[in-house]
């Protein structure tokens, strides 16, 4: 039987890590009570293993909450990382829990590779 091997995506770090930026601050938009509270609930979210959390990582780009529906957009490369599906599902419950009345929807934006921070 032949070994399958799935492949494994990686960035190389800079040389220097302390050179390195912090990500942006995500932008919150509408219902901004919501949409914070949206945004520290993503905090308990983490990457692989013993990981940040997605806000920390700047993955979260974005929260728009409007009266009928919540949009969350993130930063999962080209959605080629072993872990995007997973993180973003997990986000998407977060949303569920904290904005149940409202239709939720998941934008990402591509960032060429897997952000590894």
């Amino acid at each position: 039987m032949a070994v399958v091997r799935r492949p494994i995506w990686m960035r190389t770090a800079p040389a220097d890590l302390s050179l390195q930026q912090a990500p942006e601050p995500p932008r919150l938009s509408g219902d901004l009570p919501a949409a914070t509270r949206v945004l520290q609930a993503l905090r308990a979210v983490r990457e692989q293993g013993e990981g940040p959390d997605i806000v920390s990582s700047g993955r979260v780009r974005a929260i728009e909450v409007g009266p009928d529906e919540a949009v969350l957009t993130l930063r999962l490369g080209g959605g080629r990382c072993g872990s995007a599906q997973v993180l973003a599902e997990l986000a998407f419950d977060v949303m569920r829990e904290q904005l149940p009345d409202l239709d939720l929807y998941l934008h990402h934006e591509h960032s060429g590779g897997c952000p590894n921070h």
